[in-house]
């Protein structure tokens, strides 16, 4: 019982860690409309996306509080694998900033072209083209060992995946229409979402 709420607290500050960092380059960086060539406009999947976001903020609320009405989706995690979850969540901010610090002023909250746009290949980007999803999907998953709650885990994995894979999408789009045989070139060296050997 001791060790739960340990756990409960963990996933508490990891929301609010995440919400802060977003918050932070959010109000940091703040790409212009008369700079934008093009963006990301929200469609069907990220509407999906963001309706899976109510349950799974509404579960992880209820479990912090209360965690026996969450109790029917619980799942028998040894503490280690519980702790497992702390070490991908520590992974996954720890390579959202790396992310940030190479991307510098040419991050957007909402994925953009901008007419200064420069194809960034250093630091995590120099193996893996998405470094930040694949960081948001670390995050993501920690909630379900953090939790040991199928629901909640299903939920932010879910929402994460599905988001994602529409992000990707687009920017890639606009980054092959924009830098032409350079990304090409570049596809071929990196992994999307893990490092290609």
């Amino acid at each position: 019982m001791e060790n739960d709420v340990i756990f409960r607290i963990m996933l508490a500050l990891l929301f609010v860690a995440f919400i802060a960092h977003r918050g932070y380059y959010s109000r940091k960086i703040r790409p212009s409309d008369e700079n934008t060539v093009t963006q990301r406009q929200g469609g069907l999947i990220s509407s999906l996306a963001n309706l899976l976001s109510l349950p799974g903020l509404v579960a992880v609320a209820i479990y912090i509080v209360y965690p026996p009405w969450m109790s029917w989706a619980a799942l028998p995690f040894p503490a280690a694998l519980r702790w497992f979850g702390l070490v991908l969540a520590v992974s996954g901010f720890a390579l959202l900033q790396w992310a940030h610090q190479a991307l510098s002023k040419n991050w957007s909250d909402t994925p953009r072209l901008m007419k200064d746009q420069t194809l960034i290949t250093s630091g995590p980007y120099q193996w893996i083209r998405h470094p930040i999803y694949t960081a948001f999907i670390l995050i993501m998953s920690a909630t379900l060992f953090l939790s040991a709650n199928w629901f909640i885990g299903l939920a932010w994995v879910s929402m994460a995946t599905l988001d994602i894979l529409s992000r990707i999408s687009f920017e890639e789009g606009i980054m092959l229409d924009s830098f032409g045989d350079q990304y090409r070139a570049y596809m071929k060296r990196t992994g999307r979402l893990l490092p290609r050997f």
